[in-house]
């Protein structure tokens, strides 16, 4: 049988082509789409996880995941920013899919500050709440659950907010990046719990954390490597009930994330929030923080080749098989 994951596009950007080397250099030869497929039909996967290209039908990649046996989760970018969602979303259930993910913002390190004077969060969230509320019977009527993800910027308390102010719409669901609650002071397990009856989809993303003077860093490392606890979030959320739920492999982002919240300034986009809250995240950096001073930067940190690069990829896709694969998950 399959292994019951997805190939995530975003575990391999410079493989792809969708980030240069640190110097600017592009992939000479960057794996297409359809690479993609072949790629986690190889590793014994039971889909992918990408974002509609641009240059392929949905016909045609309907198709090619049939001939291939795999399923499609859809990724696409901030549901405020794209210009035609809705057709977007029309060309994803034509190829297949059944759940599309969306963000919500481009914020990373859940540094809310960098939205700037004139849009705070809560005005986006508004914003956001009104655009979804549009989106949703669209995606019923496509039999699509859109799944939102925690960027580095919402927190659980946010998702609970728009299911609420979108009218629990049976549409409406939850990317759970499974690395990500530690950018905004949460535990991964803790928001899995929270928010599990509304996960549509999971990006089984790690990272081992590092003491930082500011707060703390996060690093991308092979899944299993670091602090997420990824058999007791599965076992919450593939007992929600959705049927349709097929985690996705992900490596987090080349650069590392440096999370500041021992910055006052830090909160000012955040409600007021009971610090005990804190303590599960907090738990986890001081049983398993690593020294501030201990070397962390990935291949393309150092500015190392593109076949570096590429290899630190490919290698770390490899290993995050091989331990979901041991996971015996059926």
């Amino acid at each position: 049988m399959p292994i019951p994951f997805a190939l995530t596009a975003y575990a391999l950007p410079h493989v792809l082509g969708y980030l240069p080397t640190k110097d600017g250099t592009p992939n000479p030869s960057p794996l297409s789409p359809l690479g993609l497929l072949d790629a986690a039909q190889a590793r014994g996967l039971a889909g992918v996880d990408i974002p509609l290209p641009p240059d392929l039908s949905a016909d045609a990649l309907h198709d090619a995941l049939g001939e291939r046996g795999l399923r499609l989760v859809v990724e696409g970018m901030s549901v405020l920013e794209m210009e035609d969602a809705e057709g977007y979303l029309k060309k994803a259930a034509l190829a297949g899919a059944r759940v599309v993910r969306f963000t919500l913002s481009g914020i990373l390190c859940g540094d809310r500050r960098k939205l700037g004077q004139h849009e705070g969060w809560f005005i986006r969230r508004d914003a956001l709440a009104r655009r979804i509320t549009e989106l949703l019977p669209v995606a019923e009527s496509l039999g699509l659950s859109l799944a939102f993800e925690n960027h580095q910027d919402a927190d659980t308390s946010d998702f609970l907010w728009l299911y609420e102010k979108t009218g629990a719409h049976p549409a409406f669901g939850v990317c759970l990046d499974a690395g990500n609650p530690l950018a905004v002071g949460e535990d991964p397990v803790v928001t899995a719990y929270r928010l599990g009856p509304l996960i549509r989809h999971i990006h089984c993303k790690d990272y081992t954390i590092h003491f930082a003077p500011e707060g703390y860093r996060l690093v991308r490392c092979a899944a299993g490597t670091g602090v997420v606890d990824f058999p007791r979030i599965l076992e919450i959320v593939r007992c929600n009930g959705f049927p349709h739920l097929l985690p996705g492999i992900e490596i987090a982002a080349q650069a590392t994330r440096t999370i500041p919240l021992l910055e006052v300034s830090w909160w000012a986009e955040y409600p007021e929030r009971d610090v005990r809250t804190l303590i599960p995240a907090l738990q986890i950096l001081w049983a398993k923080g690593r020294p501030q001073d201990q070397p962390y930067s990935s291949a393309w940190e150092r500015g190392e080749s593109s076949e570096a690069v590429c290899a630190e990829e490919w290698r770390l896709v490899d290993r995050s098989v091989a331990y979901f694969g041991s996971l015996g998950l059926e």
